[in-house]
């Protein structure tokens, strides 16, 4: 993988519950919310998994509020050429996947 690709920061904000504006992310959830991001991008399913279980929040919840690189984490995934890690992602949040994919 480019290491040079590896998140700097999370870009834009994570929501969940609904949250109506945007709210400040602490050290702590940024860190994870990258972790996530690398999960995704590392192609590797058991990784994503673990690390999703290992959060605070679930698969749906992430696909509504996480922007990694300002795409959503299953655009990401396959821009970074995870298409394993895409497709569970798509799956576990009851995401369309075929859909997703025709829109790159």
């Amino acid at each position: 993988m480019k290491k040079n690709l590896v998140l700097a920061s999370v870009v834009g904000s994570f929501l969940l519950f609904n949250m109506a504006q945007a709210q400040a992310v602490d050290l702590a959830t940024e860190k994870q919310l990258v972790k996530i991001c690398k999960a995704l991008q590392s192609n590797n399913k058991n990784k994503l998994h673990r690390v999703i279980t290992k959060s605070p929040w679930t698969y749906k919840n992430i696909s509504e509020g996480l922007v990694c690189n300002g795409m959503d984490p299953v655009t990401f995934a396959l821009r970074n050429n995870a298409p394993k890690t895409a497709q569970m992602f798509a799956h576990k949040s009851n995401l369309d996947y075929q859909t997703l994919l025709a829109k790159l």
